[in-house]
């Protein structure tokens, strides 16, 4: 499980780290980090390595940007639809349009609160969080983990991974394009629902709308085409046709 503070205040970071870790040693409950940073960037490159449920603490006002928590909750929520999101701020008249920005955030804590009635809300949240991870139903994923890289995300977003450079992939989702080490060799092995239909390129054969014969070409759900070797091109017809 994971926790991310999205402050820009080093001391008030710090101490909302400690605050966290405190609750959670005294109340047992298990986490694998805390990330404490002002850059959002952050936070999202770090989502496709978190193992369940993360909650996210955000701050309204970063460097002066009154809106900029508000911003970054979008942002997060392009990459994760699950995740407990908790606003942390000064600005708590932000609370009533906050649902303008469609990020179904869980609760807010008004920085100005004394440190019992803070306590007792992150306590709150923090339980919550760990509740929905002991009931949250396995899903779906695509993971790919080796001396180099962890990623995990929803195989039904899957479309396709190709080469991107010695050594080097880009796996394309309806949701992100992740840039990685590794090999198609490998990843074709993870899931039978993957097929290398060319040199370079695997598809996600749930993601397959149409074959172009004539071009051997593959049509995907989102029009997007992909190339398919000329010895395949009888293999992708018969699985298309089988259902497969």
């Amino acid at each position: 499980m994971s926790i991310f503070i999205y402050e820009d205040d080093i001391i008030q970071g710090n101490q909302f780290k400690r605050l966290a870790e405190e609750i959670c040693e005294k109340h047992q409950i298990p986490f694998d980090f805390i990330e404490v940073t002002s850059k959002s960037d952050q936070i999202i490159e770090k989502i496709p390595l978190t193992t369940f449920i993360p909650i996210y603490f955000l701050d309204i006002e970063i460097k002066k940007e009154r809106r900029k928590g508000l911003q970054v909750a979008q942002k997060i929520r392009r990459h994760d639809s699950l995740g407990i999101i908790v606003f942390v701020t000064t600005h708590s008249e932000f609370a009533p349009i906050s649902y303008q920005y469609m990020v179904s955030a869980f609760t807010f804590i008004d920085k100005a609160l004394s440190y019992n009635e803070r306590y007792h809300l992150i306590k709150q949240c923090l339980s919550y969080y760990e509740v929905r991870n002991q009931t949250n139903i396995p899903t779906d994923d695509f993971i790919v983990e080796n001396t180099n890289t962890t990623i995990k995300v929803p195989f039904k977003t899957v479309e396709y991974i190709a080469t991107d450079g010695p050594h080097r992939l880009v796996l394309v989702t309806s949701e992100q394009v992740i840039h990685f080490y590794g090999t198609l060799k490998e990843i074709a092995n993870l899931d039978n629902r993957l097929f290398r239909c060319h040199q370079s390129f695997i598809v996600n054969m749930n993601q397959i709308a149409s074959y172009d014969k004539t071009n051997r070409m593959i049509i995907l759900r989102n029009n997007e085409r992909i190339p398919v070797s000329r010895r395949l091109s009888s293999k992708i017809r018969q699985m298309i046709k089988d259902g497969v």
